[in-house]
């Protein structure tokens, strides 16, 4: 079975936005990352051993304490974004499971398009923070050899 070209893009911005937080965030923002990912890699690894593709919804609705929980540990503008989005998205789940009127190509559109907003807020809370060690422009401070 092959991906759409526009399914390989979405995975690939995924893989781009937790590489790019697990890089550039802090301890906080890639404690996000890896949240995402796991979350992401155990409905992957459920899909592969059969379950059915509701296994998203489940994810999602797992994700989302944990992001209010952190949102209310450490606010962020980032965060609440992205708790925002995680909301919508598990919204949007419940919709499409109560209402089958809802066409599925509308239902996977709204899907993807919660879930690169997410990234986007983890790309936005991965470029704002701060490491220890890091000056404004980026680099570690040199250290003077005496």
């Amino acid at each position: 079975m092959s991906a759409a070209p526009s399914e390989l893009a979405l995975w690939a911005a995924w893989l781009a936005a937790i590489g790019f937080a697990l890089w550039r965030g802090d301890g906080f923002v890639r404690a996000i990352a890896c949240l995402y990912f796991a979350a992401t890699a155990a409905a992957v690894a459920a899909l592969a051993f059969g379950a059915p593709p509701a296994i998203w919804g489940f994810a999602d609705i797992v994700v989302l304490p944990v992001l209010a929980w952190a949102l209310l540990r450490q606010p962020r503008r980032w965060l609440v974004w992205a708790c925002a989005f995680e909301l919508v998205t598990v919204a949007t789940h419940v919709a499409w499971a109560l209402d089958r009127r809802i066409e599925d190509q509308a239902y996977s559109a709204a899907i993807d398009l919660w879930w690169v907003l997410e990234l986007a807020a983890l790309i936005w809370g991965a470029a704002g923070s701060r490491r220890p060690g890091q000056t404004s422009d980026g680099f570690a401070p040199e250290t003077s050899v005496a």
